[in-house]
């Protein structure tokens, strides 16, 4: 019979473009599956289901701004001093139960601060609040001037790449 299923033949397909077209719709499948699970079986507005991507999306920046943070206090030297700040010498500071302003309620959570000299001799502390995943940076400049910002995890990213001077 003309246009059976079992007449098809593949002997002239390219070796992995079956495999490969398979998996392609397997996984838009699994994809168009996970949205509609997210946005029609739950039924959550569009407007909620994007506040809780965009509050995911700031938790993971403030974990990730946090574990950079750490690693940079890390590297402070074993011939550093305990109260010793120097450009070899970053300080970390966590205060475990610090009342705050949260995003949704006040309460108590860990308050961390690192302090850092930057290559030009500006003094730059960093404090993240892990209630609200905001951070406030204070640069104090050789000339005396000081810029505070508080701002969100991304934003501090962003303002730590240009004190440390990639600004491409």
């Amino acid at each position: 019979m003309p246009g059976d299923v079992n007449d098809f033949d593949l002997s002239d397909v390219a070796d992995g473009t079956v495999s490969t077209a398979t998996g392609a719709l397997k996984w838009l499948g699994t994809k168009l599956a996970v949205n509609a699970v997210t946005k029609v079986m739950l039924a959550i507005p569009e407007g909620e289901y994007r506040r809780i991507v965009a509050d995911n999306e700031r938790h993971r920046a403030y974990g990730h701004f946090i574990n950079i943070m750490d690693a940079v206090a890390k590297q402070r030297l074993g011939a550093c001093k305990s109260n010793e700040l120097s450009d070899t010498c970053p300080m970390a500071t966590t205060i475990k139960q610090y009342y705050q302003k949260g995003r949704t309620t006040d309460g108590t959570a860990p308050l961390r601060i690192y302090t850092v000299i930057a290559d030009d001799g500006e003094v730059i502390n960093v404090q993240g609040f892990d209630l609200s995943q905001s951070v406030l940076i204070t640069v104090m400049h050789k000339n005396g001037r000081t810029l505070v910002e508080h701002v969100s995890p991304q934003d501090a990213m962003k303002m730590m790449r240009w004190l440390a001077g990639l600004r491409g």
